[in-house]
């Protein structure tokens, strides 16, 4: 029987391996990657590799490593989202960019993905290994189309979902996917939890994109209004932008950087766009709870319980 000590034991070891894993022959690459390490971070995606475990044989010594490799793999798109987004800032700290330069950034990136595969060489099926490096494969799709997309003001909304599902949630499914899968989970099990995952992964990034209009820089971790100053248009704007306040978002999105966005917030207020983005993530955390609601009884399904609920303590 898990404790409610358990988890927190678990991620703990998880933070130990990520900083053994980053040891490079760079000293001030090993330094930066470091400080990123010990910025913090949600480590919900290691989390959900854990509690998938816990559904079948747990053994900590294959579910610890699994589990780094996935949260190294999101450093690493975290780190590449940086140089594309000119970012300076992240969690409150520098960024690997604005710290080394983009050129070793780049490399920062590629090297935490070699990170990862190395972790999980020795210990995953082929068939393992061709669902992490297809997960990759759909999160640089997705972040291609958001570029493509960029001050689209005819994005629809089915778009934005694809792209989100690519770029957040399926890293969430893989996530307690893989691992279920080698705590030997069988199919049916595994699945109910990968989809559980998606729509968490879902609503996170829909609740993200709710804070980055309506939360603070601290909580969020970025500047507010991030992606908007950029021309990308999340759901609070794509809504918008289908009502009747059209021409006004439109205009307010031309006057961000005069104003800072407080036209624009006005406008997803007033429009709809904002509430409707918070139905949406209350769907999609409803459809999670309701498959929770047929998992076994015991830690597993307790814990996800839990981190199903934080998602509607987010503020949003």
């Amino acid at each position: 029987m898990k404790d409610k000590d358990f988890l927190a034991l678990e991620l703990s070891k998880v933070e130990d391996h990520l900083i053994k894993t980053l040891k490079t022959r760079s000293k001030m690459v090993e330094e930066a990657l470091e400080r990123f390490v010990k910025s913090g971070g949600k480590r919900l995606r290691p989390t959900l590799t854990i509690i998938g475990a816990t559904f079948g044989d747990y053994k900590s010594e294959i579910i610890i490593p699994l589990a780094t490799s996935i949260e190294i793999m999101h450093m690493a798109t975290l780190i590449h989202d940086d140089i594309i987004d000119d970012a300076e800032t992240r969690r409150g700290t520098k960024t690997i960019q604005a710290t080394l330069g983009k050129n070793t950034a780049v490399y920062c990136g590629d090297f935490l993905f070699t990170r990862a595969f190395m972790l999980v060489a020795d210990m995953a099926e082929v068939d393992m290994m061709k669902d992490m490096s297809k997960a990759i494969a759909f999160i640089c799709d997705s972040e291609i189309d958001q570029n493509e997309q960029r001050y689209d003001q005819t994005v629809s909304v089915r778009k934005y979902l694809k792209r989100i599902g690519g770029k957040t949630a399926v890293l969430f499914s893989l996530s307690i996917a893989v691992g279920a899968h080698k705590a030997g989970c069988d199919r049916n099990l595994t699945k109910k939890l990968t989809n559980i995952g998606k729509n968490i992964g879902m609503a996170f990034q829909i609740v993200d994109d709710i804070l980055d209009f309506t939360g603070n820089e601290k909580t969020v971790g970025k500047p507010l209004l991030s992606d908007a100053k950029q021309g990308i248009f999340t759901l609070p704007i794509i809504y918008s932008l289908n009502s009747p306040y059209k021409e006004k978002t439109i205009k307010a999105i031309d006057m961000i950087e005069e104003d800072g966005g407080e036209s624009l917030l006005k406008c997803v207020i007033e429009s709809g766009g904002l509430d409707r983005t918070k139905g949406l993530a209350r769907k999609f955390i409803k459809k999670a709870l309701d498959i929770r609601n047929t998992l076994p009884d015991g830690y597993g399904k307790e814990a996800i319980t839990e981190i199903i609920e934080k998602q509607l303590e987010r503020k949003f």
